[in-house]
């Protein structure tokens, strides 16, 4: 029977029910802040004067307060986010162009978990194009191969857990995608103008013109001077008020929208393991101010929830001022009337006065969540890696709260401070919490689809099922291209019943689902299966698990993170996987190769299929074909020979011969060459070429990952094209 869902309801529905989930009170690395009625733990940072974190230090050299009041450490750890005990700063940088290709990281491996918003309903024209040079260096040089990070937009549709991942490809995919929102606040310049409105200047020059022509022959010893906007009528300062507080009250509302933005992304952060950090690249958060307050006092309730569940989260906000170091002079996108009226000074002023307004709500986020706000500066990489360089440690602090913690009638928010006894140190810590306990909120009861859907968010596998896949790209001339996957699943995960007529009978739900680059769903499937089987059959499904094929149509080119997950129908139990695929443009008329299938075979059965002596017919020898467990498990012996088949997309001629070869890397280098083989045109001519052939694994290959590469090349157009494989060399059983 088959079932689709539709990711798009229940992803929207997750993000609530995952703000509404909180953790239980334990002392763990794992959530490095836990606020519950019996434990209250938070996370500090300890770093020296030039910036790098500090360790080696014990309990009795910090100190706690909340509300003012001491209180008593009962918890105390330092959690390393060193990679094989090298910082942030020092750990060598995965550059592009690498041969081995990214693999899905385990929740164990994460290093860092990093989520990048780009304020796009705030960033001015030119602070888009610097903050996206920012991070493609950030990607290239400054991202290391175990961090976790989402490139998200506050101004486009998001998906925010699906979009963590460690594979570069789909970052540079969304880091591409950042465009200027013409839409958005933020302006072509990120200063604010200080030109009068021709309304003004008309008013003025009048006014001005008068008044001239009033002393004319006069004395002018008591001739008063015109200040900023003084000769301007009360109805025309009115307006001009008017207008000044629409534009704030504007900015403010699309200051509502990016923070409504941030907190869905930290509700989707929640769910990731141990400290996580943000960081927030804006050209400003306008809190508000007197003249403004119903929308400043919006914006600031605001702000202090999604610092609250910031907090809760284990997220750290990092605040970047894109709008860098500028100079407050008049300049060439102002009113040169100003410059003539001689107010320059007091435009500047004014201008000043703004700019240091839009940094008040970056400030505010990044210290009351442990964080930094990096202002007035040019480099934002610079920033960016003292950000990372402050993930390599932290100190977890607990302590027992007493009753009036989450006394309301008491108060309302409870302050926290963290000294650190030793001098010359620094420390940063989370500002507070209000006094909410975060036991009390239940945790929903999901539905099937519900549980699947949740599975396919998450950037980690579930294992309660092993479950392998490699998914494969091919494109068929009638219904384009599509993807279909080889998943492997271990049968022993599975519960299994037995009927009355003695089979043995396992039911689960299968589904998938492509996630664009910026993280929403695109294309699903779905289905409910049913295995029946019994005797030796039976045994050998326990014995090597089953191979299951799902092929999912994908209507656009693009590069997609492709995701499966099965559940157990009987016991609940998931497992997942995920891969990168890029479907391509075959309108770009480039040739194109589809991902390979594979078979490895012994020796003596490749010299027998090179005589002709395997296959079904008569006086032939019949071998059973291990290429649906080869193609998705990926494990061979040295001292075999590999197989391996694809197709070729958009050969210009179907009358040219083509140049083949396979060859074998190691950390990239290579360590088997096969020869350069020629591929005759077929009869009849087509778009479409069949490539097969085989790579013997030499027997003095030691186990480890290799990756084999196939390339395809057309000397009559000057193309070439390269698929790969990664696989691992593993002994014989």
């Amino acid at each position: 029977m088959q079932r689709y869902f539709a990711p798009l309801a229940l992803i929207a529905f997750l993000v609530l029910t995952v703000a509404a989930q909180q953790p239980t009170p334990t002392p763990s690395g794992e959530d490095a802040v836990r606020i519950s009625t019996d434990l209250i733990q938070i996370d500090v940072t300890v770093t020296d004067k030039n910036g790098r974190v500090v360790g080696g230090l014990n309990a009795e050299d910090f100190e706690i307060f909340e509300n003012g009041e001491k209180q008593a450490i009962s918890h105390f750890s330092f959690i390393s986010k060193t990679a094989g005990g090298v910082s942030a700063a020092d750990a060598p940088a995965a550059g592009q162009g690498q041969i081995n290709p990214v693999t899905t990281l385990k929740r164990s491996d994460v290093r860092r978990t990093i989520a990048i918003v780009l304020d796009d309903l705030n960033l001015s024209f030119g602070s888009v194009y610097y903050t996206r040079k920012a991070l493609k260096r950030f990607v290239d040089e400054q991202m290391d191969p175990n961090d976790l990070v989402a490139i998200i937009r506050t101004g486009g549709g998001v998906g925010a857990l699906q979009q963590f991942t460690s594979d570069k490809r789909m970052l540079h995919a969304a880091i591409d995608k950042i465009r200027w929102n013409p839409r958005g606040a933020g302006g072509f310049d990120s200063l604010t103008s200080v030109g009068q409105s021709p309304e003004d200047i008309t008013d003025r020059f009048k006014t001005e013109s008068d008044l001239v022509a009033s002393k004319a022959g006069q004395d002018d010893s008591n001739r008063k001077s015109i200040l900023t906007r003084e000769n301007v009528s009360d109805k025309k300062r009115t307006d001009y008020n008017v207008s000044k507080n629409a534009g704030e009250q504007e900015e403010g509302i699309f200051a509502q929208a990016s923070l409504g933005t941030i907190r869905y992304i930290i509700g989707g952060m929640d769910e990731l393991p141990g400290r996580k950090v943000m960081m927030l690249f804006s050209d400003g958060l306008l809190i508000g101010n007197d003249s403004n307050k119903s929308r400043g006092g919006a914006v600031y309730t605001y702000l202090q929830n999604l610092v609250d569940y910031a907090n809760r989260s284990s997220v750290v906000v990092y605040t970047f001022d894109t709008k860098g170091m500028r100079s407050m002079s008049i300049g060439a996108s102002d009113s040169t009337y100003e410059i003539i009226d001689g107010h320059r000074g007091s435009k500047e002023r004014e201008r000043l006065d703004d700019f240091k307004k839009s940094q008040d709500g970056l400030v505010y986020v990044a210290e009351q969540t442990g964080g930094k706000a990096l202002l007035n500066s040019d480099n934002l990489n610079g920033g960016i890696g003292r950000a990372l360089e402050e993930q390599a440690g932290y100190y977890l602090l607990a302590y027992l709260p007493n009753e009036e913690t989450f006394n309301a009638e008491k108060r309302r928010f409870n302050k926290l401070e963290v000294k650190v006894r030793r001098p010359g140190l620094n420390v940063t810590h989370r500002s507070g919490f209000f006094n909410i306990d975060s036991n009390t909120a239940a945790k929903p009861q999901l539905s099937v689809d519900q549980t699947i859907a949740k599975a396919l968010m998450s950037p980690f596998a579930h294992s309660d099922i092993a479950l392998e896949m490699n998914a494969l790209y091919a494109n068929d001339e009638k219904d384009g291209p599509y993807i279909r996957s080889f998943l492997h699943i271990d049968a022993k995960s599975l519960t299994f019943t037995d009927d009355p007529e003695g089979w043995k009978k396992a039911t689960f739900d299968v589904s998938a689902v492509t996630f664009g680059d910026n993280g929403m769903p695109v294309e699903n499937t779905g289905s409910k299966y049913t295995i029946k089987t019994k005797g030796a059959t039976y045994q050998t499904m326990l014995d090597r698990g089953f191979v299951y094929v799902l092929i999912m149509p994908v209507k656009k080119p693009g590069l997609y993170q492709y995701r499966v997950a099965l559940r157990d129908a009987d016991s609940g139990k998931i497992g997942s996987a995920s891969q990168i695929v890029e479907v391509p443009d075959l309108s770009k008329r480039k040739m194109v190769l589809s991902s390979p299938a594979v078979e490895d075979v012994s020796m003596a059965t490749w010299q027998n299929i090179a005589q002709g002596k395997i296959g079904n017919g008569p006086g032939q020898i019949k071998v059973a074909s291990t290429l649906l467990y080869d193609t998705v498990l990926k494990q061979f012996p040295a001292g075999t020979v590999l197989r391996y088949g694809l197709e070729i997309y958009n050969v210009r001629s179907g009358k040219q011969t083509l140049e083949t070869q396979a060859r074998i890397f190691q950390n990239d280098r290579v360590v088997v060459e096969g020869n350069v083989n020629k591929l005759n045109p077929p009869e009849q001519p087509s778009p479409i070429r069949r490539l097969s052939g085989a790579i013997m694994l030499k027997d003095t290959l030691q186990p480890g990952d290799y990756v084999l590469h196939l390339t395809v090349r057309d000397d009559s157009s000057k193309q070439a094209a390269t698929q790969i494989l990664p696989f691992e060399i593993v002994k014989w059983k």
